[in-house]
């Protein structure tokens, strides 16, 4: 697997052969060496990974940001090398970390969120929630190698994802769930993401994101006076900017539009209009469309 690489993807090769050796090595001793030998071997062995994974991740990074390639367009692939490197590095480098003193509490707290993962089988919404965790962690780990440019990238497939599942989720109790994680994806993404970010390409968007985030701060002081409302108005808003935002996409989401409008629907936040109309004559006639489609 790693020597297919040599052909095509030179830099990952070189990377990705010098940590395979290593893995051998740490193996090896971990089976035949002493207790002594292996704690010295464990300083040498992170230092090493940490930087053979910086690099692994910084190469992904410039590809992300090429837009040249016109084959990898989608650029869905590394989107799915970039989870599955961090999360090879999470079980293998960080556990080692954490196990000999070298994290701080704060990212041993998000490890052992991330930890509640490696048991039993995960399904799609398991696998978002997870890369969520990983991202959050990747954000403190690799500031440098995976830089926030990148990270909103990736927020934006782990996003684009948990709405696909809630739209084609037909079992209510599941979407439910789905749903909840979805608002859970765009707390992080829109919040804790966005509003770090220092420089936007397009001033549009920074003004656009801008007003947004002043409307978000005056609901989020309901939170200490008042959990419950804080939590719908919250839910209110970012389905409406959601809404907004997919309603300009070019994948069909006419079905997670239909349930937003559901959704504020029950909260009072929309108004649904009669089927029907009166006309000039008073004649009272069935408007065109069903119930959904006079949703507004």
């Amino acid at each position: 697997e790693v020597t297919s690489l040599k052909e095509n993807e030179y830099m990952e090769y070189k990377y990705r052969k010098q940590k395979y050796l290593l893995d051998l090595d740490y193996a090896s001793l971990k089976q035949n060496g002493k207790d002594k030998v292996k704690n010295k071997y464990n300083n040498f062995y992170i230092s090493k990974m940490d930087t053979i994974f910086k690099a692994i991740l910084k190469n992904y990074s410039i590809k992300l940001a090429d837009t040249s390639n016109v084959y990898d367009s989608s650029k869905e692939w590394v989107y799915t090398k970039i989870f599955y490197t961090l999360d090879d590095y999470l079980q293998n480098v960080l556990s080692l970390k954490i196990q000999n003193n070298l994290c701080n509490d704060e990212i041993k707290m998000e490890y052992e969120k991330y930890e509640k993962f490696g048991i039993g089988k995960l399904d799609n919404k398991d696998f978002i929630e997870k890369n969520i965790i990983i991202l959050s962690l990747s954000r403190k780990l690799f500031t440098h190698s995976l830089p926030l440019v990148v990270a909103e990238q990736c927020y934006e497939k782990l996003l684009k994802d948990a709405r696909t599942l809630v739209q084609d989720t037909k079992i209510a109790t599941k979407r439910e769930n789905n749903y909840k994680l979805l608002i859970n994806t765009m707390e992080e993404y829109y919040i804790k993401v966005l509003s770090t970010k220092v420089y936007w390409s397009v001033p549009e968007k920074k003004e656009k994101y801008k007003s947004f985030y002043d409307k978000f701060k005056i609901i989020l002081q309901l939170e200490s006076i008042n959990p419950e409302e804080y939590q719908k108005q919250k839910e209110i808003f970012f389905l409406k900017y959601d809404m907004k935002n997919i309603e300009e996409s070019s994948i069909d989401y006419t079905q997670l539009i239909k349930y937003y409008k559901r959704k504020l629907l029950d909260y009072d936040a929309i108004r649904e209009l009669k089927n029907s109309c009166k006309t000039i004559e008073g004649k009272f006639i069935k408007a065109r469309g069903n119930k959904e489609e006079c949703l507004n």
